[in-house]
């Protein structure tokens, strides 16, 4: 059942007010242990930047100090080793590793978050560098490094959005099963991109967001900043009476966000040999 609750023009506004925007991100200092070569750090600083660079949604602006941007991206070089090893046949390899860190900080708080990457072949990773030729396996090590960004990127400053509360569909049972969302080609969001529903709430006069059990993906993009998606999940008739509530009176009521799903870690198979 197609449930209209705005006319066109309001449509238009919603999506004037809650288009989603590039998030803007710049690549400050790398440092590294005294006993890695200069070189390491600025290569691992490439990468870095070579990674974030292909993520949609991101601008990239030359600013070390990130003023002008929403996330300063800074780094270390915590360890980088080549070694030596033969296989049964007596043929020589060579083996290197390495583990960074990388720290993002929202200018805006000052607030940080970190992760270190390890390309050591431990656990279940198979990142590291394995070559007959050292200067390969020192290579290859660098290259899941741009992988790694993006998901790094999906997951600590993920595109945010809103569903569009002016047109969507309800099953007999008031689930959603179809909605816009303000969020399009220009956001770098194509068929097929996931995402996650949360809903707001007030909570001792602070707003508050609950992620929702249903699942949002994005099944054709309209414009540079609109996308129709299919709904599912259990708690999809929650997020169709929060809409309702939002687009009934949105001066006391919160719309409801959707956030970009994180992508999954490629294990790296492909680079190791």
């Amino acid at each position: 059942m197609k449930k209209i609750i705005l006319f066109a023009a309001a449509l238009l506004a919603a999506l004037s007010t809650y288009a989603g925007k590039k998030i803007v991100v710049s690549v400050g200092k790398f440092d590294s242990a005294l006993s890695i070569d200069f070189d390491i750090e600025d290569q691992v600083k490439a990468n870095v930047i070579s990674g974030l660079n292909d993520v949609s949604y991101l601008q990239m602006i030359d600013a070390p100090d990130g003023l002008g941007a929403d996330f300063l991206i800074t780094g270390s070089v915590l360890s980088y080793d080549v070694t030596k090893t033969k296989n049964e046949q007596g043929e020589l390899y060579y083996k290197t590793t390495m583990s960074y860190s990388i720290t993002a900080t929202n200018m805006k708080d000052n607030s940080t978050t970190s992760e270190t990457f390890k390309y050591n072949g431990e656990g279940f990773s198979m990142k590291y560098g394995f070559s007959k030729e050292e200067t390969a396996s020192k290579q290859k090590v660098f290259s899941f490094i741009p992988g790694d960004m993006k998901v790094f990127a999906s997951k600590n400053f993920p595109l945010a959005g809103q569903i569009v509360e002016a047109d969507y569909t309800v099953d007999k049972k008031g689930k959603l099963t179809e909605c816009y969302i303000t969020l399009g080609s220009d956001d770098g969001v194509d068929a097929k991109t996931k995402f996650d529903v949360f809903l707001g709430k007030m909570i001792a006069g602070r707003t508050t967001q609950a992620k929702a059990d249903v699942n949002l993906e994005v099944v054709e993009v309209v414009a540079g900043d609109l996308a129709r998606c299919k709904v599912s999940g259990k708690e999809a008739d929650k997020v169709a009476a929060a809409l309702e509530a939002y687009a009934s009176n949105p001066q006391a009521a919160l719309p409801v966000i959707v956030k970009m799903k994180p992508k999954g870690d490629a294990k790296g198979w492909d680079k190791l040999f």
